[in-house]
């Protein structure tokens, strides 16, 4: 049986803060022309071994208001500035997405109930960074501490944050799965809509600001790249390539608005894509290593959820990491799942752009899927200079390419064997 309008549940926001471009048209941009937005350290610890990243640590929410936030409202660009003054890296970010997702899905130009505007955030520990200096301050004068310590170091408070920006009154929540988070957030906004706890939800990914003994543990497990491209970071993501050695750290914010095809259908909206479904699987395991079994209950539980066949997909967004295990047993994933036909859909990786942005990355590959959805052009995957033969999907190498989507899966998955998919459709 097909789902009512009341039931299908559409994307009609999106906004982005990433080293690739600070809205969505500047990271549509970025990525159609298969540009890195991955550079050296900003400002980082020297003993950390990892010397490339996806930084913004530089972001200035005056600047990012001047160019991106033009046709906010006076009230909306006050309450912005006011709250972000006292608002750390990962709050400020997480909350510019989500604004620019609000206004671009005309939310501030319509009168909505409040009470059925949802808000879902994917993210935690984010502001390790603020933790580990307080705690440093504190062993030497507690008076110096920051006052608002307190407050900010519960994850909840970007939650607020978000809340406040943009008067929402309905459920609010946060999710926390690791680099799963943000399709976990998305799942729990769809589980949100479809129940009848609201009609609209406000999906951000926050991501997690960079703490030197955090990167550095990473090295330690050899989950990041260190060796060979320290002196050429463009080219340190290579997600399926023989080179890959492990992921880049990245910080950026994704956001997208989500609702009934009823409630945006009443509003006018304009609707980017459909979100048909989605599904998560535990591997029952705490171990870093990924397990395809797992990933593959993920993707066809999706499938059910969605009411596809795997027959159907025609795009595959992959997680994608860079890692020389994660890549191989998300191919073999992908083949086990989608069959004979494997190797002729097309399967790219934005992190090969952005880098991985952990916890925010599901709600950012969401709306790269979208994009290229909406505009029926895939992305390319970068840095595909040197073939592993282990892998032999099409990985639209190193430029974009023409592609009408039908049906598109998203994977994201996360250490403590956290596996989730999202499949999104062109509208029909």
């Amino acid at each position: 049986m097909e789902r009512t309008f009341d039931q299908r549940v559409v994307i009609s926001g999106m906004g982005v803060v990433t080293c690739l471009g600070e809205s969505v048209p500047e990271f549509w941009a970025g990525l159609l022309a298969g540009r890195s937005g991955i550079t050296n350290w900003k400002n980082m610890d020297k003993r950390v071994e990892c010397r490339v990243a996806g930084d913004l640590s530089d972001f200035d929410y005056h600047d990012h208001l001047d160019r991106v936030g033009r046709g906010y409202d006076a009230e909306l660009t006050k309450a912005v500035k006011r709250l972000l003054r006292i608002t750390p890296l990962s709050g400020q970010l997480a909350a510019s997405a989500a604004v620019q997702a609000y206004v671009d899905a005309g939310l501030g130009r319509v009168t909505v109930d409040p009470d059925r505007v949802g808000h879902v955030l994917a993210g935690h520990n984010l502001n390790t960074p603020m933790i580990t200096e307080n705690s440093r301050i504190f062993a030497d004068d507690p008076e110096y501490m920051a006052p608002l310590l307190g407050m900010v170091v519960l994850d909840t408070d970007v939650v607020g944050l978000v809340c406040e920006l943009l008067q929402l009154r309905g459920p609010s929540l946060m999710v926390g799965g690791a680099c799963a988070s943000g399709n976990l957030a998305v799942l729990s906004g769809l589980d949100m809509i479809r129940s009848g706890r609201a009609d609209v939800v406000v999906v951000t990914g926050a991501p997690v600001a960079m703490e030197p003994a955090v990167i550095h543990s990473w090295v330690e497990i050899e989950a990041l790249t260190f060796r060979s491209f320290n002196d050429d970071p463009a080219r340190a993501s290579r997600p399926f390539d023989a080179r890959r050695e492990g992921f880049v750290p990245s910080e950026g914010a994704g956001a997208v608005v989500i609702e009934t095809m009823a409630s945006a259908r009443r509003r006018g909206a304009t609707v980017y894509a459909e979100l048909l479904g989605g599904a998560a699987a535990s591997d029952g395991s705490r171990q870093t290593r990924p397990h395809q079994d797992g990933q593959e209950r993920a993707m066809r539980n999706a499938l059910l959820d969605a009411r596809v066949r795997a027959e159907q997909v025609d795009y595959v967004n992959a997680h994608a990491t860079s890692t020389p295990l994660g890549d191989a047993v998300e191919v073999a994933a992908v083949k086990a799942v989608l069959g004979d036909r494997a190797r002729s859909v097309p399967v790219n990786a934005t992190k090969s752009m952005i880098g991985h942005s952990l916890t925010s990355a599901g709600v950012l590959e969401l709306i790269a899927t979208t994009l290229q959805i909406q505009h029926g052009v895939l992305h390319p995957t970068i840095n595909q200079d040197e073939k592993d033969p282990e892998l032999d999907l099409d990985f639209v190498p190193n430029e974009a390419r023409e592609h009408a989507v039908t049906v598109a899966i998203s994977n994201s998955f996360g250490f403590g064997g956290i596996n989730s998919c999202l499949v999104v459709g062109c509208l029909g």
